[in-house]
């Protein structure tokens, strides 16, 4: 069950901007939607982007810490623990627990929450500086991923850990734009074609059912 009022203004907000993205959704909207007065609203959000940046927290940057964890307390090799990275970028919001399933509430497709976070970001400048903290962060993880696949002899040795960092978070933003805007290939195609290619780049073993490596199914994202 949603564990506070707060929790569900969140969730409603979320619904209704993957519909109609953020932008669009009114603080009328929220009140009716979550059935809260005004007064109500504004006593846990001083206005709607107070609303846009605790969402960004909670459905966003909340659950990096505990992919991050999920990765490095885990006995799989450098290429299963990049296989996950990438199948949890790609399923994240099947890890966020959605409780509202009132019938008034829209329905969502998961690749609408990729289209929500692009949109904020070029609509929302006050909020960009989540989005770079967030990467930042992720940059740095892959530098001790890599430096570590490094010292166990997992990969290559003479690979420059600046520039293999840089073309796995090139991948990893890259592939889901192009799942988004093309039919051509799928997301499993897709997956699979960037790791494989990482694999033969570090001349790791290759993984042949990435789908069936450690996966995100067993890391909880609340």
């Amino acid at each position: 069950m949603v564990t506070n009022n707060r929790d569900k203004i969140m969730e409603v907000t979320l619904l209704l901007s993957l519909k109609n993205g953020f932008d669009r959704v009114s603080m009328k909207e929220i009140q009716e939607k979550s059935g809260f007065s005004a007064g109500s609203i504004y006593y846990y959000f001083k206005d709607k982007n107070d609303i846009l940046v605790s969402m960004l927290n909670k459905y966003l940057m909340d659950n990096i810490p505990l992919f991050k964890e999920a990765i490095m307390n885990s006995d799989a090799s450098f290429m299963e623990k990049i296989s996950i990275a990438f199948v949890n970028k790609t399923h994240l919001f099947n890890k966020i627990k959605i409780h509202s399933n009132s019938s008034n509430m829209p329905k969502f497709k998961y690749e609408d929450y990729f289209v929500l976070l692009m949109s904020v970001y070029h609509q929302y400048p006050e909020v960009r500086h989540m989005f770079h903290e967030m990467q930042h962060d992720l940059n740095n993880f892959y530098h001790e991923l890599i430096q570590e696949a490094i010292e166990k002899k997992e990969i290559r040795q003479d690979i420059d850990i600046k520039e293999l960092t840089i073309f796995i978070q090139s991948c990893l933003k890259g592939h889901v734009t192009l799942w988004l805007n093309q039919s051509d290939f799928s997301l499993e195609e897709i997956l699979e074609a960037n790791i494989r290619m990482i694999s033969e780049i570090v001349e790791a073993p290759k993984i042949t059912e990435y789908k069936h490596s450690p996966s995100i199914n067993s890391i909880e994202l609340e």
